[in-house]
């Protein structure tokens, strides 16, 4: 047998033959695909003989069919491909360009966040910034729409909680509480993506995607109440809608959490700390509702260290390393 390495340096192709060995010995497919993706680089648009055996008639029958044709046409046998797409690049590229901006505001807050500054944190030019954002809002649109999907995810977990309706509201006040602590810069974003000097700056494509995971985070508290008022939790009141106890309810916690993450030395703040403030406050607001069971015929400390445990111990876990 005789192996034909071409195309390749002498380096890469002692590698190349060392993989191309180990996938012999270990009849394993995969191991092949990374010996391409190896020396994918210099043999691009190249025929391809990464293993060959001369035949009896003098010509080089390849042992792999997968690869005896340009770079990239066996690519959907391949288990682990040969590259990324350059889609997948540029959408791992935003997601590093967030990463920046977000530490970026969290240091120097929103009004001292500029272009000019994400430019030099990350290194890339400005044009390459302007091929992902259109302007300074539309980054922050995009952040704005990170600590969104965030959001939803973790009211999507609390739904789901295995307990009562109003539990599952309790969830998802123990979900906003962690979600502003461990984020507390894109937890009070949302206010800022919604006003009409970052809307008519941020794209088009952006803002839809905005709009429509707002209104799937406000479906899901929505569902708990009107399946409460449905099963007899909740009286149906003509003065008390499903839509204006939603809004009640993220009014609440809205204003509980940014007080507690941002203003922790006013006087008023700082005697609550050390309580769990969070659900008191929302022990008072459903049972002015009139929500059951009431906080005199539940323990709901209880279920709020429940929901920590067996919803949240990721963030939980977050939680205490922040401390």
């Amino acid at each position: 047998m005789k192996w034909l390495l071409k195309y390749i340096s002498p380096e890469r192709q002692q590698r190349l033959l060392q993989q191309i060995q180990q996938m012999l010995r270990a009849g394993s497919a995969p191991v092949l695909c990374q010996a391409g993706d190896s020396a994918a680089p210099l043999m691009a648009d190249k025929r391809l003989w990464m293993a060959s055996e001369s035949s009896s008639e003098g010509g080089n029958k390849p042992l792999f069919p997968l690869f005896s044709g340009k770079l990239g046409a066996g690519k959907a046998d391949c288990p682990l491909g040969l590259r990324k797409s350059k889609a997948e690049k540029i959408a791992e590229r935003e997601q590093q360009l967030l990463d920046i901006a977000h530490e970026l505001l969290n240091r120097d807050g929103f009004a001292d966040f500029s272009m000019d500054k994400l430019v030099r944190a990350s290194g890339y030019s400005k044009g390459t910034l302007y091929n992902h954002f259109s302007s300074k809002e539309d980054c922050l649109s995009a952040l704005c729409l990170r600590g969104m999907a965030m959001m939803e995810d973790m009211f999507s977990r609390a739904a789901a909680f295995d307990g009562t309706l109003r539990e599952k509201i309790l969830a998802m006040n123990v979900a906003y509480h962690l979600y502003a602590s461990l984020q507390p810069t894109l937890s009070l974003a949302v206010l800022s993506a919604k006003t009409p000097s970052f809307t008519e700056k941020t794209s088009a494509a952006r803002s839809e995607l905005i709009d429509e995971c707002d209104l799937r985070v406000t479906r899901i508290v929505d569902d708990i109440y009107r399946n409460a008022i449905e099963q007899g939790y909740l009286q149906d009141s003509p003065e008390l809608t499903v839509e204006l106890m939603a809004f009640i309810s993220w009014a609440q916690a809205f204003g509980l959490n940014a007080l507690m993450t941002t203003a922790c030395d006013i006087t008023a703040v700082s005697r609550a700390l050390g309580t769990n403030v969070a659900l008191i406050s929302c022990n008072i607001l459903l049972d002015g509702m009139g929500f059951k069971p009431l906080s005199s015929e539940w323990d709901y400390q209880a279920s709020w260290e429940r929901v920590e445990r067996d919803v949240f111990a990721p963030e939980m876990a977050q939680l205490g390393a922040l401390k």
